[in-house]
């Protein structure tokens, strides 16, 4: 291999597969793969980066990591069978395998391993689908026993506690802020359900224009990389629980984050924003469904009125300290609850 430590010997080895076709915490399998749920996994990094690191991902999902400095060795596959002789070593140090396809975790299972992390099984959620030091962190994850930040998870799920370890970008944008407030408005065809509707985008666009700030919507839809510039060029990302969100948190963005089908307590805003849900009592929320079964989504009850507030909240405002989450709990009788949580 020819890595060494500084010590002079070859370093530990460390493999990771994670190409987003399955999501850490939720039990469906897709042909989409999630963006974002690859990207939040390079938290992980931090642990290994005096390691040789080998990562398996979608070819799909190449740009999210291609050129990380804590990758040594990046494999493109989207299925065992897409794996050329000469990839992968005889025997790792330790396999994380954080996909639940079934070809996948008999992939994992049959390689040389001394410690081995993640989905052992894809039937079930019982503790025979996990390896043992994971059952506990996974099993409370996907039976949704409580939330906790997905970084949490996944570092319970490898043996390691969570000091508020970052994401991991590997591309480096090179363009300046031009714009106030980025509007991260598109969510995938795999959750319609998180996306805000696009009349509040439109009034919302209209009530910052109005108070002279200079606004973009979400550009480059095709291209991660162009896609991380765009983001880049925003001093402030109002956004859905998407991609755009993980990747503006890691690009040190102020963000207005919108929450309805999924749990926003099981994201980390690292001290620089906001996040909000809808003022409404329904026993569904957060349903992680890819459909509403109401006439009237949630997420239409996150007012264009709280949004614009928030964004006036955060605007010139210094970063949070770090630890602290802000969310808002809006109420139609009174102004939003700002709430810090860990």
């Amino acid at each position: 291999m020819g890595d060494k430590d500084q010590q002079g010997s070859p370093k530990k080895t460390v493999l990771i597969i994670k190409h987003g076709f399955s999501e850490t915490c939720d039990h469906k399998i897709s042909p989409i793969v999630s963006y974002g749920d690859v990207f939040r996994c390079t938290c992980l990094l931090e642990i290994f980066k005096d390691r040789h690191v080998s990562w398996i991902t979608a070819i799909a999902a190449k740009e999210l990591l291609a050129g990380n400095h804590l990758i040594d060795r990046l494999i493109l596959a989207d299925s065992p069978e897409d794996l050329g002789y000469g990839q992968l070593f005889e025997h790792y140090d330790t396999i994380i395998n954080l996909e639940k396809q079934r070809d996948w975790c008999e992939f994992a299972s049959a390689l040389s391993a001394k410690k081995y992390y993640g989905f052992r099984d894809w039937a079930g959620i019982g503790a025979d689908a996990f390896y043992s030091d994971s059952a506990a962190a996974l099993g409370d994850a996907l039976q949704r026993n409580g939330y906790r930040a997905f970084q949490e998870t996944l570092f319970r799920t490898v043996g390691q506690e969570w000091a508020g370890q970052r994401y991991v970008l590997g591309y480096q944008p090179f363009v300046t802020e031009i714009y106030d407030v980025g509007l991260n408005y598109h969510v995938g065809p795999k959750w319609p359900t998180k996306a805000w509707p696009i009349g509040h985008w439109r009034e919302l666009h209209r009530r910052l224009t109005d108070r002279n700030y200079a606004i973009c919507w979400q550009q480059s839809l095709n291209s991660i990389r162009q896609y991380v510039e765009w983001i880049a060029s925003c001093r402030l990302i109002v956004t859905t629980d998407s991609l755009g969100l993980h990747l503006g948190l890691a690009l040190n963005k102020k963000m207005v984050a919108l929450f309805g089908a999924t749990a926003s307590e099981q994201i980390y805003m690292y001290g620089h924003g906001i996040k909000l849900t809808p003022p409404c009592d329904r026993p569904c929320l957060p349903c992680f469904q890819a459909r509403c079964d109401y006439e009237q989504s949630c997420m239409e009850y996150i007012s264009v009125d709280t949004v614009v507030e928030m964004v006036e909240l955060l605007r010139g405002a210094p970063r949070a300290p770090e630890g602290a989450d802000l969310q808002i709990r809006p109420s139609k009788q009174r102004r939003p609850e700002l709430i810090s949580t860990v």
